[in-house]
C-alpha cells in the first residue's frame, strides 16, 4: 500500500450537476453494451430465451415428476415465477427519472462528482465480456446513481437486482422494473423451485444478455457505514456462466460510491439502537420526499479497476465445463475448491472498493474531534484546521483519496458543519456535540417495540450524537484497522518488556516477528469488522510499520526494545479503534455472565443483556474505562457474534439459531485478551467526562 498523488486524483473527479454539465435525459441515446451478441435480445425474449432453454427443460421435467403434477402445469408455474423475476425497459420512464433525479440533486446537494478517468478507461474495456457492476452500499442511492450515471456517460443501463419489497411498493415497483430491475424474494431457501427459476433467470442476464448486471455484494445497506462480509450467493450464480464455458471469462467493475452526509443517516442511527426498520411503502417515499429541503453535500462515484474472473483464478479453476454446461440448475453445485475462489474474489471486491472510498473532510473532523474529545479537549476552527491537514497528509500516506481543499479549508469545515449541524456544532467558537432533546426522543420512539433492551430516552440522548459520529468515522477504518492494530500491539510489548527488566532479551528482528504474531491475532478476532483481508498482509504490516515510525508513533532499538509516543496520528489511529474493542469486550463480559445461567440463549437474549449492561453504567457514570455508546449498536454486536462463531468461541444450534459456549475455546482468555487492550487506550477518563455533561 503506497501513498498517492491525491491532488492528481481527485481532480480526476468532474461534477456532473455543475450548471451546463447536466445529464441532457432528452439526447438521443446509442450506449455502449456490456457484451456484444450477434443478437441483442429484449425483456420478453429474455424471458422466452429462459422458459424455451434445455435447462429449464430439464427443470420442468424434474419437479413435475417430483411433485407428481402435468410438465405444462410446472411450465406455466415457471412462467409466472419469471414474469415476477424479470426486467423490463421503458426508456421514457428512464427519461422522466432521470429529470426528477437532476432536480432534486440539484437542490439537496452540492454536486455528484465521477471520476471521469477511471469511467473513460472502464468504457474501453466494454463489449468483450459480460460485465457485473457491483457498488458499495451505503444508501438505497447506490443504484439510483449507478442508472443515472450510465445514462450520461452513454453506457447501457445494467439489470439491478431489487429485492421484493421494492416490488410490493404501490406503482414504484412497475416503474423499477422498467427501469431495469428484476426482482428477488429476499427469502426463498425453502422453496427450490423459486430458486432454481431464479438461478436460470440470473444465468440467461450474465450470459445471453447484452446490458451488464447490477448487484450489491453485501447483500444490504451497511447501516454503520463501513463495509460488510461478503455475500456470495449472488455471485456464485452470476459466475454459472463461466463455470459452465458458455462464456470465456467475466469482467468485475468494483464501483465506490461515497457520500458527505448520508440520506438514511438518522434512520440507521435509529435501526443500530433498535429501533424497527420501517417497511418500504409508496406512501413512505413521498413522506421521505422532505429532504429536499435539506444538504447533503457531495456524493463521489468512483470505478475500480475492472477485474478478469479468468485471471483471477487462473489454473487452479479447473472444470469439467462442457459436462456441467448440460446440466439443469437442480444439478448445479459448485465443488468445496470453487466456493472457496468465490469467496476469496468477493473479498478482492470488496477490498477494492474500499480503495476508492473518498475520505470526506467531514469524516477527517468526526475523526479529529472524537480524539480530542476523549481528551477533554475542545476545538476551534483554527485548531481543526490544523488537525485536518494533519490526518490529510497521514490519510495520503496510507494510500487514501481525500477530497479536502486545503487551500479553503476554513469555510470548506464551517460549511460541513453546517450540513451535520444534528450531530455536532459550533457554539461560542468552540465545536461540541448537538444534544438531542430526551423529551423529542421519548416522542417519537415507542420504546415497547425496541428490537433488544427497551432503552430509555436518557440513554438515547447519550448514544444518538456519539453514534452517528462514529459512523463518519468507520469509513477511514479500512485504512486505520491495522495501523492501529500494530500500535496496540506495540503498546502490549512496550508493557511486557518494562516489566521484565531494563536488560532486553531478543533481537530487533524478533521484536518485529512478535508484533507481526500479535497483529495476525487482533485481525482473527475483528476479521468480520474489518474487511481488510487481501493476500496483501506482510506488505501492509511494513507499509504500516514504516508509517508509523515516520509519524513519531513507534521506535524500534537494534536490541529490540519498542517505544510508543501518543501523538495526534496514534490516538487518532485509536479513537476510531477503541469502540469496536470495547464493543467486543463488553459482548464477551456479557456472554461469559450468562454462561453461568443458562447452557443456550437466543441472539435477543444476548443483545438485551449487553445493552442492558452498557446502559446501566451509562446512566450510573461508571464506566470510564471499557464502554462506548457504540456498544449499544445492534449491527455490530449481531457481526461480533457471528465472529465469535466462526472463531469457534460460540457453537450455533442451526434448527433454532440459539447459542452455547463452545467447550474448544475460553471465552474467560479472550475476554482477558480484550481487557489488556482496553487497558493500554490513551483515553481512560473520556467516559466520565463526556457522559457526566450530557445527564
Amino acid at each position: 500500500m503506497a501513498g498517492n498523488d491525491n491532488g492528481n486524483y481527485m481532480m480526476n473527479f468532474e461534477n456532473i450537476l455543475e450548471d451546463g454539465k447536466e445529464p441532457v435525459m432528452t439526447k438521443e441515446y446509442n450506449p455502449l453494451v456490456a457484451f456484444k451478441l450477434e443478437k441483442n435480445l429484449d425483456p420478453t425474449k429474455l424471458k422466452k430465451h429462459v422458459l424455451q432453454s434445455e435447462r429449464i427443460r430439464q427443470l420442468i421435467d424434474y419437479y413435475a415428476a417430483k411433485q407428481n403434477c402435468p410438465a405444462k402445469q410446472m411450465q406455466q408455474l415457471v412462467s409466472e415465477i419469471l414474469d415476477e423475476i424479470g426486467l423490463d425497459r421503458n426508456l421514457a420512464i428512464i427519461r422522466w427519472c432521470g429529470i426528477a433525479i437532476t432536480a432534486i440533486g440539484k437542490r439537496i446537494c452540492k454536486g455528484i462528482y465521477v471520476n471521469k478517468a477511471s469511467m473513460d478507461h472502464l468504457k474501453q474495456g466494454l463489449g468483450k465480456n459480460p460485465v457485473l457492476y457491483l457498488p458499495s452500499h451505503r444508501s438505497y442511492m447506490d443504484f439510483i446513481l449507478m442508472s443515472y450515471i450510465c445514462f450520461h456517460y452513454d453506457i447501457e443501463i445494467p439489470g439491478i437486482a431489487a429485492g421484493m419489497d421494492f416490488h410490493s411498493m404501490f406503482a414504484m415497483g412497475t416503474m423499477l422494473r422498467k427501469t431495469g430491475a428484476f426482482f428477488m424474494r429476499r427469502s426463498f431457501s425453502n422453496d427450490e423451485l423459486y430458486w432454481d427459476v431464479f438461478r436460470e433467470y440470473m444465468y440467461a442476464l450474465v450470459g445471453s444478455y447484452h446490458i451488464g448486471v447490477e448487484f450489491f455484494i453485501e447483500g444490504t445497506r451497511s447501516r454503520n457505514f463501513k463495509a460488510l462480509v461478503p455475500k456470495v450467493g449472488l455471485l456464485s450464480m452470476a459466475l454459472q456462466p463461466f463455470f459452465t464455458g458458455e462464456v470465456s471469462d467475466i469482467t468485475i467493475v468494483p464501483v465506490s460510491v461515497s457520500y458527505e452526509r448520508v440520506l438514511e443517516e438518522q434512520l440507521f442511527v435509529y435501526e443500530l439502537l433498535g429501533v424497527p426498520k420501517p417497511k418500504e411503502s409508496t406512501k413512505g417515499f413521498f413522506k421521505a420526499l422532505k429532504i429536499i429541503d435539506e444538504n447533503f453535500g457531495k456524493m463521489y462515484l468512483d470505478f475500480g479497476e475492472p477485474i478478469s474472473v479468468k485471471d483471477f483464478f487462473g489454473e487452479s479453476c479447473s472444470l469439467d465445463k462442457m459436462k456441467r454446461a448440460t446440466l439443469g440448475s437442480h444439478l448445479q453445485k459448485l465443488n468445496k475448491h470453487e466456493i472457496e475462489l468465490v469467496k476469496k474474489l468477493a473479498t478482492e471486491i470488496i477490498y477494492q472498493q474500499q480503495r476508492r472510498i473518498v475520505i470526506t473532510t467531514f469524516n477527517m473532523i468526526s475523526l479529529y474531534f472524537a480524539s480530542q474529545y476523549y481528551m477533554d479537549k475542545s476545538l476551534n476552527v483554527d485548531e481543526i484546521s490544523r488537525g485536518i491537514i494533519m490526518l490529510k497528509d497521514m490519510f495520503e500516506k496510507l494510500g487514501a483519496h481525500v477530497a479536502t481543499d486545503v487551500n479553503c479549508i476554513k469555510p470548506e469545515i464551517i460549511e460541513t458543519v453546517e450540513i451535520h449541524s444534528n450531530i455536532v456544532h459550533f457554539k461560542q467558537g468552540r465545536l461540541e456535540f448537538t444534544q438531542v432533546p430526551v423529551e423529542l426522543l421519548a416522542q417519537e420512539i415507542d420504546i415497547s417495540r425496541l428490537k433488544a433492551h427497551a432503552l430509555s430516552p436518557r440513554t438515547m440522548a447519550v448514544a444518538v450524537p456519539s453514534m452517528a459520529l462514529q459512523l463518519y468515522m468507520n469509513p477511514c477504518l479500512f485504512w486505520l484497522a491495522r495501523p492501529g492494530y500494530l500500535i496496540m500491539a506495540a503498546l502490549q510489548l512496550e508493557e511486557q518488556q518494562q516489566k521484565m527488566s531494563k536488560q532486553i532479551s531478543g533481537s530487533h528482528e524478533e521484536t518485529i516477528l512478535r508484533l507481526s504474531q500479535q497483529v495476525d491475532a487482533l485481525d482473527e478476532v475483528f476479521k468480520h469488522e474489518f474487511i481488510v483481508e487481501s493476500n496483501r498482509e506482510l506488505e501492509e504490516f511494513e507499509h504500516n510499520l514504516k508509517f508509523l515510525k515516520d509519524y513519531g508513533v513507534l521506535h524500534i532499538s537494534q536490541m529490540g526494545s519498542v517505544q510508543v509516543q501518543h501523538n495526534e496520528c496514534s490516538r487518532s489511529i485509536l479513537t476510531a479503534l477503541s469502540p469496536f474493542l470495547c464493543l467486543y469486550y463488553q459482548l464477551v463480559v456479557a456472554l461469559n455472565s450468562l454462561a453461568t445461567e443458562n447452557d443456550e440463549f437466543s441472539p435477543k437474549t444476548i443483545l438485551k443483556a449487553v445493552q442492558k449492561q452498557i446502559e446501566s453504567m451509562l446512566l450510573t457514570n461508571s464506566c470510564p474505562l471499557h464502554v462506548h455508546p457504540y456498544c449499544l449498536a445492534l449491527d455490530n454486536l449481531n457481526i461480533a457474534l457471528h465472529s465469535l462463531v466462526q472463531s469457534s468461541y460460540l457453537l450455533r444450534n442451526r434448527e433454532t439459531g440459539n447459542f452455547k459456549i463452545s467447550p474448544n475455546k475460553s471465552l474467560h482468555d479472550l475476554e482477558e485478551f480484550l481487557l489488556a487492550f482496553c487497558n493500554l487506550m490513551p483515553f481512560k477518563q473520556y467516559w466520565q467526562c463526556a457522559i457526566s455533561s450530557k445527564l
